[in-house]
């Protein structure tokens, strides 16, 4: 049962029992063949339902006529949930009940329970989604007025023997290894944690740069532990948001209202610090996550009461079937595309016109920017736009990923991809303040999209272009880092994780790891998946073979992990060498550094050490003992 809780799940089903035993109308086995009579019955029952709970508890703990609403809407899930368990066992042989409960078949409940936005964010270990780790997460829910429903949530994440975080990342956030063995859980239960916030039916998932960074960040923390990397985002009515690009496009098109930074250069500057300090909105601590939230959700709702037509539009559009009616490929229009890899000193918004999709890839758009000619397109050859374009030569640090700029030629090409919340407007748009403001030439992109419409065979070049059966095949790929080069996991194997998921929660982790064994993989990547998920979780269950094993496995990852961006254990100690060692560091700042100099005494210890055959390692001081707690130096 997805986006209900357990506890839930059970008081539900519980208070559905003894409805069934005194409802009117209503025997163990109804007859749903007859006159509707059960769909009345059902709509009584969960009436008396919904009183008779809140006439009982009267939700003590929900202050608010908005918390009250959604504690309902909970309730109203859990029932029909169980409901269509409950038929759906009695009267499987008939089974017409999507006419009963048609959101039930696509496990849709927006219709029937408050929606509301879940603003999360992440610090982390490092930059790279899928070597680096969560250090922190913090989450609030809001109703859709950007009104709270939570006072927030906040978790850290134990990190395991076999990674090495980054100390610059720890100097940013002020978290600590040894913090996160104090005040942690495992991996494994964080990854639990959050799924449960983020699988509750009708949540739109929404952060400040969230899709681009902390969503890849949540997408491989399910994959390594799994769970689902991708359901969570569309499941249950779900959806997810990043309000980045609607403030980069309020500046840029409906900028009254709000205060817009520049920089040393004059370009505009999208950080959450700077825009809180220019428009008045409180930020104590930078880099904590739950305080970046607040500063997330008070900054939006200032830019929703100053154009609300934008905040609306934008967020209408955030799906991909909601922008599919923008971009008609057999007659394309020019379409404005916000997004920081057009940022200058004029803003962070083009014109593009939509020519094809990517073969393979549907919700991916080749569109051309009409700011430049689009002459090369239609002069170079396939092999000569690929070479530019894949092989990074001469690449503008200015331009988007599929721009190339080779000896002053530029190829005006961009991916729009829809299932990440671009911004796409239609040129109406674009009033006349802005068209100045952003130097926008409406006649000259007009002349160009002409262009390319009239070039006969530019979508055939483009499809060679993009053609990726003639690339070379990508190089085996490490299990824990193929979440998007190994496909998706065949159903036979999503029962096996489902299945262990199940024995972990009933068996325990000890019963549940002796029954992995038995389990018949055909994806190459899940056993390994497996047995690291214990290791890194659950390291006392290991035999002794298993931990030499899995000794050797951590040495690894620490000496020379297979990810080029991924911290090793020399640029750990230099790097933290370097900054105990500068006359800028703070004493705050040196606490945290010593934290970092006992984490690598402590791999030191238990995972680079040699330890002869027959003796067993002493752990040191930080795996059995809690240091001293340190102020957070960023506080």
């Amino acid at each position: 049962m997805m986006g209900v809780s357990p506890g839930m799940f059970i008081l539900t089903r519980t208070i559905i029992a003894a409805g069934f035993s005194s409802q009117p109308g209503i025997s163990k086995k109804p007859d749903i063949a007859k006159n509707g009579g059960l769909a009345n019955a059902v709509i009584q029952l969960v009436h008396r339902f919904i009183q008779t709970f809140s006439g009982n508890m009267r939700f003590h703990a929900q202050k608010s006529l908005e918390n009250q609403q959604a504690g309902l809407g909970h309730l109203q899930a859990a029932f029909f949930e169980i409901m269509f368990e409950y038929l759906t066992l009695v009267h499987a042989p008939h089974a017409p009940y999507t006419k009963l409960f048609p959101y039930r078949a696509r496990l849709d409940y927006t219709q029937i329970m408050a929606s509301s936005i879940l603003w999360y964010d992440l610090e982390t270990f490092g930059i790279d989604p899928r070597h680096d780790r969560i250090a922190q997460f913090a989450c609030i829910r809001t109703n859709m007025e950007l009104k709270p429903l939570s006072a927030g949530l906040v978790l850290y994440n134990r990190i395991s023997d076999d990674y090495l975080p980054s100390p610059a990342a720890c100097m940013v956030h002020g978290i600590s290894p040894a913090q996160t063995r104090r005040e942690g859980i495992s991996e494994y239960e964080l990854t639990k944690a959050i799924r449960s916030e983020l699988m509750m039916s009708g949540t739109c998932t929404a952060g400040f740069n969230s899709i681009r960074f902390d969503d890849e960040f949540i997408r491989n923390l399910f994959y390594r532990n799994l769970f689902d990397p991708y359901e969570r985002e569309w499941m249950n009515g779900n959806s997810r948001w990043d309000v980045i690009d609607l403030f980069r496009a309020a500046r840029d098109l409906r900028p009254e209202g709000m205060e817009w930074p520049v920089d040393e250069q004059g370009k505009p500057v999208f950080k959450l610090g700077r825009l809180a300090e220019a428009n008045g909105i409180p930020l104590l601590n930078a880099h904590d996550a739950l305080h970046d939230i607040n500063a997330t959700i008070l900054l939006t709702g200032k830019l929703r009461a100053a154009q609300p037509r934008l905040y609306e539009y934008y967020w209408k559009h955030r799906s991909k079937d909601a922008l599919r009616p923008l971009i008609n490929l057999n007659r394309p229009e020019i379409l404005l595309h916000t997004s920081a890899y057009y940022t200058s000193t004029k803003g962070c918004t083009a014109p593009v016109l939509p020519v094809s999709s990517i073969p393979g890839k549907r919700n991916s758009i080749i569109a051309v920017d009409l700011r430049y000619d689009p002459e090369p397109l239609f002069s170079m050859s396939v092999e000569e736009l690929r070479k530019r374009l894949f092989t990074g030569q001469d690449l503008s640090p200015d331009m988007g990923p599929l721009f190339a700029s080779v000896a002053g030629i530029k190829i005006p090409l961009m991916e729009l991809t829809l299932n990440r919340c671009p911004f796409l407007a239609p040129l109406a748009a674009l009033d006349a303040a802005a068209e100045a403001r952003l130097h926008i030439n409406l006649p000259q992109c007009r002349e160009r999209a002409a262009r390319i419409q009239a070039e006969p065979d530019l979508i055939q070049k483009l499809a060679g272009v993009f053609d990726s059966s003639s690339l070379a095949a990508p190089p085996v790929v490490d299990a824990d880092y193929a979440i998007y080069s190994g496909g998706f996991f065949a159903d036979t194997d999503r029962g096996n994780m489902e299945t262990l998921h199940e024995a972990i929660a009933s068996l325990g982790p000890q019963l549940a790891y002796a029954s992995i064994r038995s389990l018949q993989c055909a994806d190459k990547r899940l056993p390994v998946l497996m047995r690291r998920l214990f290791a890194r979780n659950w390291p006392d269950l290991l035999s002794a073979k298993e931990r030499k094993l899995w000794r050797s496995f951590c040495a690894s990852r620490i000496l020379h992990p297979p990810r080029e961006t991924a911290c090793d254990y020399a640029l750990f100690s230099k790097q933290v060498a370097t900054l105990q060692s500068s006359v800028d560091t703070s004493p705050e700042e040196r606490l945290l550094l010593q934290e970092l100099q006992d984490w690598k005494h402590y791999i030191d210890t238990n995972v680079l050490s040699y330890t002869p055959p027959g003796l067993a390692a002493k752990p040191t001081a930080l795996a059995t003992e809690q240091p001293q707690a340190r102020k957070n130096p960023c506080k």
